[in-house]
This record gives structure tokens, C-alpha cells and sequence, in this order.
């Protein structure tokens, strides 16, 4: 009988839903403990394969996928050890504010692997980083990231020097991201996603805003990270040259 129950904070240990992260998992050289399989994968030759040229073990059981999994359609799962590493002082940042729904803080690290931007800190109270819900929403790409904690935004200044960029309303045309002059290292602070950032932040760095049309109330909160990740990155790279 697995030792291993349905996710809980309180455990040592998470895991991956499906195959495609739990190979980002295996790639990831992390302290993969095991990989239950289902006899019904249809590519379990090649996982195989891989699990044994990196030496971790696996097992075919069905009924242990079933009793961590709250999906019928996950026939892989894998379990590890949680640990994570601290940001970077003098990379560039996301910095999300009292972030709570797991499926955006998800979505948000897949954004941002893809936009070359690995280092991401939470600050206040925010969605366990190691519930597999999220780490299914990032596609696995939370195993290559660096993250950080800090119960207020002063503590991560403290420790961090880099440029804020605060994703907040304006009135002033001047901070529109496409106005904006990008100085590195940066950070892109965006906030809870009903509330947003609280108005005070507005001392610690300078407004962005994302100019939409009026027919639409906001964008979403991925979304809207997503377009400041490309837009900072493109005026980056620009600058660079």
C-alpha cells in the first residue's frame, strides 16, 4: 500500500497530474522520489526509458494515481520532495501581491519561462506554491523557476534594489507601458486579482498601466502579465542593443 495521500501543505512531499509535467519533473533533476504509471499510457516505453537513464524509480499503479489524482484522464504521476531556491538579487522579477487563485499563479510561471524570466516572488498571503494544481497549470514549468517569499512588499525592497514597476489604474497617459523606459534589473509587481494593488504601493516604484479599449472592464490577471513580460522584455532588448 503507497504511503502517499491526497496533497496536503503539511506534507514534505508534492507531485505532478499527468505526463507532460511530470517529465518537466524527471528533466529536472529535483529529488524525484517516484512515478506511478498506469498500465494504460500509451507512451510508457519511452518514459520508461527516461525514469531508468536517470535512475529513479516507478511503479505501475493505477489505483495510487487514482487516489491522488481528481482527474480519470492522469495515467502518470510524480512524486517529490519540496524545496525551492531564492531569487536572485540583480535578475529581473515578478513580484505577485497576495495572489490566491492557483490555476493564474500557474499560468502566470508558465508566461513567465517563456518570456526568459525565472525568478518570482510572492509576497503576502498567496496560493501554496506546491500544490500540484498549480504546478499542472504551469505545464511543469514551475521546476525551472527561483522563488522567493516576503510578508510585506518593504521586507522584499529591503532585501531587492531593483526597479518597480507597479501594474496599477493611472489617469496620467505618461504611464502607459508602451511610454514607459525600462531600467534593469526590474521588477513587474502585480497585485491580488480582484483587489489589486493597494493605492499605497504607488510610493515604492513607478505606475504601469496596460491601455484597453472600453469595452472591456480589465484583463485578466495572466494576461495582463503576460503583455507586461513581452512589452518589458521587448523594450529591454531594445536598450541592450
Amino acid at each position: 500500500m503507497s504511503k502517499y495521500k491526497k496533497y496536503s501543505k503539511k506534507e514534505d512531499y508534492s507531485y505532478t497530474l499527468g505526463a507532460f509535467p511530470t517529465i518537466e519533473l524527471i528533466n529536472s533533476d529535483k529529488n524525484v522520489e517516484i512515478v506511478f504509471i498506469d498500465e494504460r499510457y500509451n507512451d510508457k516505453e519511452n518514459l520508461i526509458k527516461l525514469l531508468k537513464e536517470k535512475h529513479i524509480r516507478y511503479e505501475f499503479a493505477s489505483n495510487v494515481i487514482r487516489k491522488l489524482a481528481d482527474k480519470e484522464n492522469i495515467f502518470v504521476v510524480g512524486i517529490f520532495k519540496k524545496e525551492t531556491r531564492d531569487v536572485i538579487k540583480g535578475n529581473n522579477h515578478v513580484v505577485l501581491h497576495n495572489i490566491s487563485d492557483m490555476g493564474n499563479l500557474g499560468t502566470i510561471i508558465r508566461s513567465m519561462v517563456g518570456f526568459s524570466i525565472y525568478d518570482l516572488v510572492l509576497v503576502g498571503n498567496v496560493a501554496d506554491v506546491f500544490n500540484p494544481k498549480i504546478i499542472r497549470a504551469s505545464m511543469g514549468a514551475f521546476f525551472k523557476v527561483r522563488i522567493s517569499h516576503f510578508d510585506t512588499i518593504e521586507e522584499y525592497i529591503q532585501s531587492h534594489k531593483n526597479n518597480l514597476y507597479l501594474f496599477m489604474l493611472s489617469m496620467n497617459d505618461e504611464d502607459s507601458i508602451y511610454k514607459k523606459r525600462v531600467k534593469s534589473p526590474y521588477s513587474l509587481v502585480m497585485g491580488n486579482e480582484g483587489s489589486g494593488l493597494p493605492n499605497d504601493f504607488e510610493k515604492f516604484g513607478e505606475k504601469v498601466f496596460i491601455p484597453q479599449s472600453e469595452d472591456v472592464d480589465s484583463l485578466n490577471l495572466p494576461i495582463a502579465t503576460s503583455i507586461g513580460l513581452y512589452e518589458f522584455r521587448r523594450q529591454d532588448e531594445i536598450n541592450s542593443i
